[in-house]
């Protein structure tokens, strides 16, 4: 895999393991997209990186990830590499 120059979705990226790795990517030349249910958490992510977009949407909802599908598509058609990480833990 290249290091840099890629186009990377992270789904669960707004927070905790997903937004590290975004930071971490970001900081290596990577245009990076990250996909999460909170709005508030996305815009304070967007706000603190570079090479960074976000996208409002969950992944437990089939007419939102079809949505996301479409939007990838038309905004971001050279995303090249998907990191699902969402995920909800129970207790």
């Amino acid at each position: 895999m290249r290091i840099s120059g890629n186009t990377i979705l992270i789904t669960g990226g707004s927070r905790g393991i997903g937004l590290e790795m975004a930071r971490h990517f970001s900081g290596a030349g990577n245009k990076v997209i990250v996909m999460g249910r909170n709005q508030a958490g996305l815009s304070k992510a967007a706000a603190e990186i570079s090479n960074f977009s976000t996208i409002q949407s969950d992944a437990a909802d089939p007419a939102q990830i079809k949505s996301l599908a479409d939007q990838m598509g038309a905004e971001f058609p050279d995303t090249n590499v998907i990191i699902n990480n969402a995920g909800i833990m129970w207790s």
